[in-house]
């Protein structure tokens, strides 16, 4: 017997020894058989592994940058065309700012951003009313 289990056994007893000694060997196996099994919580990050990191999604993220980039910038040329007392130019202002905010946000998810084309800018600065 290792001096471990002779400190357990004299402080909680050898029957509450024993009793822990199994319950550690369950979780252990639990644990090993999730690893190799799927078993949960093991399978569920390998899901959101396999989701994150399929090649649906990783095209998906990458247009979605390249796409919403885009609209931004047609965004920003509508505004400079649009006369500055022009009634809907606050209005275009604010779908600009939201189209800004929504690709800011998603640039900063890890999920996300880890799949952005490095030409395009991390963050954009949110437009002003000119």
């Amino acid at each position: 017997m290792g001096w471990l289990q002779e400190e357990l056994g004299e402080m909680i007893g050898k029957r509450w020894r024993k009793t822990l000694t199994v319950v550690a060997v369950i979780i252990s196996v639990y644990m090993i058989a999730g690893l190799f099994f799927g078993m949960w919580p093991f399978s569920t990050a390998r899901g959101l592994i396999q989701k994150t990191t399929s090649a649906e999604a990783i095209i998906q993220n990458y247009q979605w940058f390249y796409d919403q980039y885009n609209a931004i910038q047609a965004q920003k040329a509508n505004i400079e065309t649009t006369p500055i007392e022009a009634p809907e130019r606050r209005g275009l202002v604010m779908v600009l700012n939201n189209a800004i905010g929504e690709y800011n946000s998603r640039s900063k998810q890890i999920t996300r951003n880890m799949w952005k084309a490095p030409d395009l800018p991390y963050q954009i600065e949110l437009g002003g009313s000119k």
